[in-house]
């Protein structure tokens, strides 16, 4: 403000303090004349000053006398008594009659409705106009007046009050009121029922880790008291007498040589067997040829993988047994019947054609005896690994179990498409194959702790994939140790027939069959196309652990299922488009629905409490007939952090505690959730505590999280360190396992370099190149002795040069020279290539050995392929073929390998 407004302003206060406090003094005498009227400064003066004209003009009207009698004398006061009289029994009477009317209609209203005696009557006469006016309304008011009776009746009035003071919306009285009588009744079986007066949380859970733990270790006890009593049914050696069954078996374990048949042992020695050893782990076959059924039978006879196994070849182990147990997969692939003759045997024996009409011991039985069904999945980290089989081969009675990361790449199922053709005639598609190469590369690197195989449509799909992979190999040998035998699990390159029973992390499925150069599609997928190629399409896809990648040149659109009857290309169209689409490919969600679901209430005011914190929680996890009650993870993370289970519907309908509280746990804790009980009764007696309780395990989940993606920074910045480190050292040492190349020498130059001295100059020449070639040497440096080509002049005069080369250090042997003490000849590829008569029998010999001893036992010919892919040679002809031979026949002699036939042995005592 400027000074002579904030002078002004201050006159206006000082003028307004008068004012009010002049106001003060005066207020207490108006108040006590004004009464009621008056409300301070929010008086309605307007209407005070009418009512204070209609007193004066009533005070001014002669015709009214006021304190007429006060004025009176005595003797007109007397005069007037009768009238006075007169006036007060009409008074009297019209008041009576007046009460008695007002008596009359306030029996007809509630006083909490009309209260003739308390309210005023300008309200009472509207109120009554207003009852007139609705007369056509009284039905209603009087059925009203009935229920509120009954509210009475039945003590609900007082709610019904209550609910029309809060302003409850009449849709809502219902529901409010029901919710209030089901507390009331939990409140009354909570503190009635003993069990529910004296449970709590840590009791439970102290009661639920228990259980978890004893029946842990009653596995731990049963495996204890079965080692005990097999221990004890050992027999006391030193009690053994001449021609027992333990001397029988102790001398044939004793011999070197000429034991006795392995049948006629366990013929001989058959109860003592059974003692030591009450399990027997055989095929059908072997159960047959080396147990006699008159000595040996069991208890019980189990088959595993019953589907590959032809019911004719089980029955020897069948009646060796006194109970029956066949396990297998109906929908995997059939016992093989390659081997098997294809003519039609007649046979009389109407029960022995009955039992070969059936494919496998399994179908049979499934005739004869009550199936169980195995529904719980184990091996698919991921649902969306076994989720399509589940649907089209399973009808969703597979029991799976949610992966605590959500679908992403690298895990579930990945489509690669490629834009390859179909060779039909040689059945396989190159650029696929070579994509599946890089595949497996990228795999490797990106994945180095997953074990990994390929699947191929084809036989010939797969040899195109190896022979990449070996050419490959070769090339990049960075990765070898992947490739290694000895690994638990190895990889492969496998077909649709051979894969049965294999199982990896990731598996590299591919199909190969597309459009050809002139971009025709026929629909033919080889063994899918055979009646039960749904099997080995469910067997194929259901191999991996982790991750299927689904390599194709085509797309699911490009097949026509209206032109071929066969089940497996039908499926196989579902499940590219599967690969594709994901889970809008299935007949129900894949993965979380978008919908919540919720099994009760319970859960969704759980969840409600969590989002309206600000967290991700997804309801329902899983796809199958166990889900997650509800998953907590970050915030566009496919990473769960915490399972919170509630006692709901999924809880209370397992069948026993085990499932419940112990199998179940432990499956989903190995596929990495972590774990949050709520309990229902805690939750409703101490919602506040449960709620702190909840929020503290969430956050600590959090921080477990941070903690664990640090870690793994922390890891991939140490691998990365020991991959620098390992790749420094790979440069300082070269590998053992990696061949070196082949260089020449530029020998001319050196020749020039050392002018007369010519053994000197094939000393210089060997250091780069020995063990080297006599006649190759001289094609190379033949212009020295004035000559195009080696002629016997040429040799002459070499062989003058060469005189006395010993005392130079130069070796000459069959035909190579060596410089002196050399002891190592490794094998070199080519870096310039050479024929084969020019590599040295030592050098072979060392790469022979080398590639046996990596491999333990090989056959001839794939050694002597690798060997000439190695040399870069286009076929083993008869020249390099009887080359080879030479080296291993000096293997041999120098006993390094051993050999049966075409299979050597790498002999490790060497």
């Amino acid at each position: 403000l400027k000074y002579q407004q904030a002078v002004a302003a201050a006159e206006q206060l000082m003028k307004l303090q008068t004012a009010e406090s002049t106001f003060r003094e005066t207020e207490t005498t108006v108040c006590s004349c004004l009464g009621a009227c008056y409300r301070g400064p929010e008086t309605n003066w307007n209407h005070v000053m009418t009512e204070l004209d209609r007193l004066q003009s009533i005070l001014e009207n002669s015709s009214i006398s006021f304190c007429g009698l006060a004025k009176m004398n005595p003797q007109l006061f007397i005069q007037m008594q009768p009238e006075f009289r007169k006036d007060a029994d009409e008074l009297i009477a019209e008041t009576n009659a007046l009460l008695q009317a007002q008596r009359r209609v306030s029996l007809q209203f509630d006083p909490a409705c009309l209260d003739l005696n308390g309210d005023g009557y300008a309200y009472c006469i509207h109120q009554l106009e207003t009852c007139y006016a609705s007369i056509d309304r009284l039905g209603d008011w009087i059925a009203f007046s009935g229920l509120l009776q009954q509210l009475e009746h039945i003590n609900l009035r007082d709610y019904v009050d209550t609910a029309i003071k809060q302003n409850v919306s009449s849709s809502d009285i219902v529901g409010a009121f029901r919710k209030l009588f089901y507390q009331n009744w939990i409140e009354s079986i909570l503190f009635t029922v003993p069990e529910f007066i004296s449970f709590s949380r840590i009791k439970q859970d102290q009661a639920v880790q228990t259980f978890v733990e004893k029946d842990n270790m009653q596995y731990v006890i049963s495996m204890a008291h079965i080692y005990s009593e097999l221990s004890r049914r050992r027999p006391n050696l030193d009690l053994t007498t001449g021609g027992s069954a333990v001397a029988i078996l102790r001398r044939e374990g004793g011999k070197k040589r000429k034991q006795m048949p392995i049948r006629k042992l366990l013929s001989e020695t058959a109860d003592l067997v059974q003692i030591l050893k009450p399990c027997f782990l055989m095929s059908p076959l072997s159960v047959s040829t080396f147990l006699d059924p008159a000595k040996i039978s069991f208890d019980t006879v189990i088959f595993d993988e019953a589907s590959q196994i032809f019911p004719q070849d089980a029955v020897g182990a069948i009646y060796r047994g006194k109970q029956l147990i066949v396990v297998g997969d109906s929908r995997q692939m059939p016992p093989s019947n390659f081997f098997n003759a294809t003519l039609d045997i007649e046979d009389d024996d109407e029960d022995t054609g009955d039992v070969t009409d059936f494919e496998s011991i399994l179908d049979l039985s499934a005739v004869v005896f009550d199936t169980k069904r195995l529904a719980w999945h184990y091996r698919s980290h991921y649902e969306q690994l076994i989720a399509f089989s589940n649907l089209h081969f399973y009808n969703n009675h597979l029991v799976t179990f949610p992966s605590s990361t959500k679908d992403h790449k690298g895990i579930g199922v990945d489509y690669y498409h490629v834009d390859g053709t179909f060779d039909r005639r040689t059945k396989t598609n190159r650029k696929e194959a070579e994509f599946i190469v890089d595949l497996v590369y990228e795999n490797i690197e990106k994945y180095p702790n997953r074990s990994l195989g390929v699947v191929a449509f084809s036989a010939a799909q797969q040899d195109l994939i190896d022979k990449l992979l070996s050419r490959r190999r070769e090339a990049d040998p960075s990765h070898e140790e992947f490739f290694m035998g000895d690994n638990p699990e190895p990889f492969f390159i496998k077909n649709l027939e051979t894969v049965q029973g294999d199982e990896r992390d990731t598996i590299i499925f591919s199909v190969a069959y597309a459009k050809d150069s002139q971009g025709r599609f026929i629909q033919n997928f080889g063994p899918l196309n055979r009646a039960g190629g749904e099997r080995r399409l469910n067997v194929a896809v259901t191999r991996a652990k982790d991750n299927v990648q689904l390599v194709a040149s085509i797309h699911y659109t490009d097949i026509d299922i209206s032109s071929t009857e066969s089940q497996g290309v039908k499926l196989l169209r579902a499940y590219l488009d599967y690969a594709q689409n994901g889970e809008q490919a299935l007949e129900r969600t894949v993965s979380v629905s978008n919908d919540d679901q919720y099994d009760s209430d319970f859960e969704l005011e759980v969840c409600e409490f969590l989002r309206d914190k600000g967290f991700t929680v997804d309801t329902q996890v899983g796809c199958s007939g166990f889900k997650i009650d509800l998953g907590l993870r970050l915030p566009d993370s496919s990473k769960y952090l915490l399972a919170i289970e509630c006692d709901g519907a999924t809880y209370h309908n397992s069948k026993n505690a085990r499932d419940r509280d112990s199998l179940r746990q432990r499956v989903l804790e190995n596929m990495g959730w972590r774990f949050y009980r709520i309990w229902s009764t805690d939750w409703y007696r101490n919602k506040a505590v449960e709620k702190e309780r909840l929020l503290l395990a969430v956050h600590r989940a959090l921080d477990n999280s941070a903690d664990a993606e640090r870690e793994l920074k922390q890891a991939a910045s140490k691998n990365q360190q020991k991959a620098i480190e390992k790749n420094y050292v790979s440069e300082q040492q070269p590998q053992d396992s990696v061949f070196p190349e082949y260089h020449e020498a530029n020998a001319l130059q050196i020749f020039r370099e050392k002018h007369e001295h010519f053994p000197l100059a094939i000393k210089k020449i060997l250091e780069t190149e020995a063990p080297l070639s006599e006649e190759y040497l001289l094609k190379r440096i033949v212009s020295l002795f004035q000559r195009e080509k080696v002629t016997s002049a040429v040799v002459k005069d070499y062989e003058l040069q060469m005189w006395n080369c010993t005392s130079y250090g130069v070796i000459r042997r069959n035909g190579f020279l060596y410089p002196e003490g050399q002891k190592h000849f490794p094998l070199r590829v080519p870096g310039d290539k050479r024929e084969i008569k020019y590599i040295a029998l030592e050098e072979l010999a060392t790469g022979f050995f080398k590639l046996i001893k990596q491999n333990v036992t090989v056959t001839k010919d794939g050694l002597y392929q690798k060997m000439t892919n190695l040399l870069g040679f286009n076929r083993t002809g008869n020249a390099i073929e009887a080359r080879y031979d030479e080296a291993i026949n000096m293997l041999i002699q120098m006993k390094a390998i051993s050999r049966d036939g075409d299979t050597l042995t790498f002999i490790t005592h060497q």
